[in-house]
């Protein structure tokens, strides 16, 4: 399998170096790795069933391997020799370009012969193309600014109308035979030669020149048509390929969670270690049958799994190992548990958590304590099962004092509710205001109520408050403040109340952060359109949504600052 690929690589390294090579070279390189991971997975399987040690193996190595490597790195510094040659291509090409767009913006500004003009426009539109494309990143601007100063020469020549057809017409065909190609590409079952053409077609449509106005939005919505259906493809062979690979990622994730608990657990019997062992077995090879996850978290995973094995399989060796051997001092170890036991239920205690995390503790250290004579064994088993009894009785008994006073709580804000639903606002919007927030103070001053009816009980009284607020008829953006402010008051008393704040107060801070990028952005176009002719209506539309943006902006930062005054 691993001579196959090598092959392939080797051809590979012949051929001429461009992006595809280069692309090829990386899926070559992945079916190799799998191939290893495969082979490894094999000789680990056989390795674990000889009666090996997993912490032992080491996988042998190839000649393969080697040359595989020795490729790679020369495959490796040709695509960083490849990619400074590009680079500096672009700078040439970005530099000539920018040379050509002063040169048209000179003979804009002097020269005023149509002809003489037209044909200096002719020549200069050639040079352009044969400069030829570089990245969208880098053509962007250099692109926009070439085009401006084309449509200006157009209109500020003012070429004949038998020169401006012609022109139109020599476009329209131009941009119609680049229309098939673009649809053609549809039909295309390479992903990434898909992917190239478009970025090459939509660079050679933005350096065609005009067409006619009354076919310029039949070309422009064929246009975007047929390129939201080839990005429609595209996004769907990543989208399937990506559930793909996070349905392999949920299973894998599934296989190393019963795996990481078994390597975690202490068996107590030969059998129990060896019905794992049959598990994990068989966990493995459930493994290998599923495909990849995605790049980034399979090999952490594999990672993960092989750890788990290796510390299962090490704590199966001690086992086996101090079976063995008798084990001395268990009477003394369990005598010692049951006086402790005895001592942590025979005292007085307040917060019972300590105590109670002591009690398993010793019901813990009771079962990995190693056996005894089975009547020793049963006489002190009762012994210390009647001190943690008493222990989780004295427990109960603590508990059933303390919902009795959760049992007050409740019919207290069941009180409170009863009197806010009597209240009536008195018309002064002020005083009212002050009343509906003496009811919420009032609520915060009452402690905790049974767990059962916490929801039941908030959101009673929640409903009745925010219908108090609503009868007040306040403005909706004073209204809206106000309940969320309620709401953050609510939230600061739950029981969670850090990280539920943290991440509210997190969510409008996102808001914030995206609002503010927009306002940016809309303060960007008002300068660009501010320059531009015949943008009236966009101008108007970006004014409109700015102050909309800003007026939401200025909400946001009014909830957020009322955690802050929650918090104090």
């Amino acid at each position: 399998m691993k001579e196959d690929i090598i092959k392939r690589l080797e051809e590979l390294v012949k051929e001429e170096m461009t992006e595809e090579t280069f692309a090829k070279a990386d899926e070559i390189k992945n079916e190799y790795l799998r191939a290893c991971e495969t082979i490894t997975h094999d000789q680990l399987e056989k390795f674990l069933a000889e009666g090996g040690n997993a912490d032992d193996f080491q996988p042998p190595k190839e000649e393969a391997d080697s040359r595989f490597n020795e490729l790679i790195l020369i495959l490796s510094d040709r695509e960083s020799k490849y990619k400074r040659v590009k680079k500096a291509e672009i700078h040439s090409k970005m530099k000539a370009k920018e040379e050509i767009i002063a040169e048209l913006q000179k003979l804009i500004a002097e020269e005023t012969n149509i002809g003489k003009a037209f044909n200096a426009f002719k020549e200069i539109q050639s040079r352009w193309n044969e400069v030829g494309n570089i990245p969208n990143r880098e053509y962007k601007e250099v692109q926009s600014a070439y085009h401006r100063h084309t449509h200006n020469f157009y209109y500020n020549m003012k070429l004949s109308k038998d020169l401006k057809e012609l022109d139109f017409k020599r476009n329209l065909e131009f941009r119609t035979q680049l229309l098939s190609k673009i649809e053609s590409l549809l039909q295309i079952e390479s992903i990434r030669g898909m992917e190239r053409m478009i970025k090459l077609y939509r660079m050679e449509w933005s350096e065609m020149g005009p067409t006619a106005p009354e076919k310029t939005e039949e070309l422009r919505t064929r246009y975007r048509e047929l390129i939201g259906e080839v990005y429609q493809k595209i996004r769907d062979y990543y989208k399937e390929r990506q559930k793909e690979e996070q349905a392999n990622l949920t299973e894998k994730k599934v296989l190393l969670e019963r795996a990481v608990k078994i390597s975690e657990e202490k068996f107590d019997t030969p059998k129990q270690w060896q019905t794992m062992t049959e598990t994990l077995q068989k966990i493995l090879e459930s493994w290998k049958q599923i495909g990849f996850a995605p790049k980034a978290e399979n090999e952490k995973l594999w990672e993960g799994f092989r750890n788990a094995l290796k510390l299962f399989y090490a704590n199966k060796k001690v086992f086996f190992t101090e079976i063995k051997k008798l084990h001395k001092g268990n009477k003394e170890k369990k005598a010692a548990i049951i006086a402790k036991a005895e001592e942590i239920a025979a005292a007085r205690h307040d917060d019972w958590d300590t105590p109670t995390k002591q009690i398993l503790q010793l019901q813990k250290g009771w079962k990995e304590a190693g056996h005894i004579d089975s009547w020793e064994e049963n006489k002190m088993w009762k012994k210390f099962r009647e001190a943690c009894d008493k222990f989780f009785e004295a427990k109960r008994g603590f508990y059933n004092e303390k919902d009795a006073d959760l049992v007050k709580n409740l019919e207290k804000k069941e009180e409170l509710i009863k009197r806010l639903e009597a209240f009536q606002p008195a018309g002064k919007a002020e005083d009212d205001l002050k009343s509906l927030k003496d009811f919420s103070a009032e609520w915060k001053t009452i402690d905790h109520v049974p767990y059962k009816d916490k929801q039941r009980i908030y959101e009673k009284y929640k409903k009745v408050l925010d219908g108090k607020y609503d009868a007040l008829k306040l403005e909706a953006s004073q209204m809206h403040l106000i309940k969320f402010r309620n709401n953050v008051e609510l939230l600061a008393q739950s029981e969670d109340s850090g990280n539920l704040m943290r991440k509210e107060r997190s969510t409008i801070q996102d808001k914030i952060k995206r609002l503010q990028a927009t306002i940016n952005q809309y303060e960007n176009n008002l300068g660009f359109f501010s320059n531009s002719k015949n943008m009236g209506g966009l101008l108007k539309e970006v004014e409109e949504n700015l102050s909309k943006a800003k007026e939401e902006l200025q909400m946001l930062q009014k909830k957020l600052k009322m955690f802050s005054e929650v918090a104090k």
